[in-house]
């Protein structure tokens, strides 16, 4: 029997993107082991991994300092020793760099998934450049790239961040299960804005909750719904403070964090808004909101304008344009029924023809296959 780690620094954020993927090779008889860095919020999940093996190691995922990061190899260096798996896949900075040394180091083949791009590649200070250094070493060390968009391709080849031979670019992202996430029926007399990110700035909150109190003013029966847990974390996180402001002078309402995104899906009337301008792949919320046949609000940026055929899912507005935004939510407020629906069917059909899980699960067969691993053939 085979066997495949992969590893992340969220346990949270493994299963939310890759579930998937690791079913299916558990459903293949493959032995699947996860590596992840200690949460305190992630133990819940612990609990939904039944006959996998999960390692967490006690570092801080956020901390540049070389005693951290040599904590994380070091302890990554020891689990592939104790496991010895055939395959790696190594997804965020972390992993990728030294989880990518230490598989060499140990003879084990790996793949490199770079998400979105971040502050790493949009900075040119000191220690923008040194963790540019620090990625070719790790990505020298890789047999493969993953990227998820167009933007990123071109800016890993003019930072020659590896060798383009190495590169893969998996169009559709990192998939949507277009079974479990279903086409329901958008037709509703009332309409609710659905955000859906972590609470950051850079995902559009104050830009979705300015759009909707000029909203509010001409159609107050519209509503404003967020759903995101908070990351105080993060060098521009949005307190609970704010929150709380925006829901007491009636803006939005605070949904809170839920792992069943399908329950708020599943609900009529509803049109997926993130105004987001972060740094990523393809936004896995919007593919998600497409599979169930939401219209898609969102921006220009690169991760976010995949998800919309401008006019015919939806609406793109410019990266923190208010006005833009408020605009294209009640461009959307006077369609007709029948032009709303439309938009749904579109959205489905959109997410059919670029983002199905099947197509990502057939990428990472061949990664394998093509690794020579005849344990893999």
């Amino acid at each position: 029997m085979s066997k495949i780690l992969f590893c992340n620094n969220l346990l949270s954020g493994m299963l939310l993107f890759r579930r998937d993927i690791i079913q299916h090779f558990k459903e293949q008889g493959k032995t699947v082991v996860l590596v992840v860095i200690k949460s305190e919020t992630d133990e819940k999940y612990l609990e939904e991994l039944t006959g996998i093996k999960v390692y967490t190691i006690d570092v801080s995922r956020t901390s540049t300092h070389p005693l951290n990061d040599l904590r994380f190899f070091s302890s990554f260096w020891k689990i592939l020793g104790q496991e010895k798996p055939d395959y790696v896949f190594n997804y965020t900075i972390k992993p990728n760099i030294y989880g990518a040394i230490a598989c060499r180091l140990r003879g084990i083949p790996c793949t490199d998934m770079m998400a979105g791009l971040g502050y790493t590649f949009t900075n040119n200070n000191l220690s923008s450049k040194i963790a540019r250094t620090l990625y070719r070493i790790g990505l020298a060390c890789a047999q493969h790239l993953f990227l998820l968009n167009e933007e990123n391709v071109q800016a890993v080849k003019r930072l020659k961040l590896c060798n383009d031979k190495k590169m893969i670019w998996l169009k559709g992202g990192e998939g949507v299960n277009l079974t479990h996430y279903q086409y329901f029926n958008n037709e509703a007399p009332s309409i609710t804005f659905l955000f859906i990110a972590r609470l950051i700035e850079e995902k559009g909150y104050r830009q979705f909750v300015e759009a909707a109190k000029a909203i509010r003013k001409k159609y107050p029966d519209v509503q404003f719904q967020v759903v995101g847990e908070y990351d105080l974390t993060y060098p521009k996180a949005i307190s609970r403070e704010e929150v709380a402001k925006d829901v007491e002078n009636g803006y939005i309402e605070y949904m809170g964090v839920t792992t069943n995104m399908l329950d708020f899906y599943s609900r009529p009337g509803y049109v997926i808004c993130i105004p987001s301008y972060y740094s990523e792949g393809l936004n896995r919320s919007l593919m998600e909101g497409c599979a169930v046949g939401k219209p898609i609000i969102t921006t220009e940026h690169p991760g976010c304008r995949e998800m919309v055929r401008d006019g015919k899912n939806g609406y793109l507005v410019p990266v923190q344009d208010v006005a833009a935004l408020a605009d294209a939510m009640e461009k959307y407020l006077l369609l007709p029924a029948a032009e709303r629906n439309a938009m749904s069917l579109y959205s489905r059909q959109w997410a059919e023809q670029n983002f199905d899980i099947k197509n990502v699960i057939a990428q990472y067969e061949k990664v394998l296959a093509d690794d020579t691993h005849p344990s893999f053939r």
